[in-house]
């Protein structure tokens, strides 16, 4: 898994998250429009990870990730939460 994520390099780091489960959700597989690549939890909070591997990019995936969580600067919208992953394991 790559750790670099020059999207975020200047973002400050907001928290680290641990254990967390979800489903990866690759809107580019049904959409025309869409390339959203996210990890979708029970609580349905959109995970948007910078080095999601390329195993783990299609939809349905089950996993478990560890990730630092970073605050967008107050003039930027994100649809969801933007983390670089520092763990990855793929659930069945």
């Amino acid at each position: 898994m790559s750790t670099d994520c020059p999207s975020y390099a200047e973002w400050k780091k907001a928290a680290e998250l641990r254990e967390v489960p979800g489903t990866v959700v690759n809107e580019a597989e049904t959409s025309q429009t869409s390339t959203w690549l996210y990890i979708l939890t029970s609580d349905n909070t959109r995970y948007f990870a910078c080095n999601l591997p390329d195993q783990a990019r299609k939809t349905g995936t089950k996993v478990v990730f560890n990730a630092d969580e970073f605050a967008p600067p107050p003039n930027v919208r994100l649809a969801g939460v933007p983390v670089k992953l520092t763990k990855l394991r793929v659930t069945p």
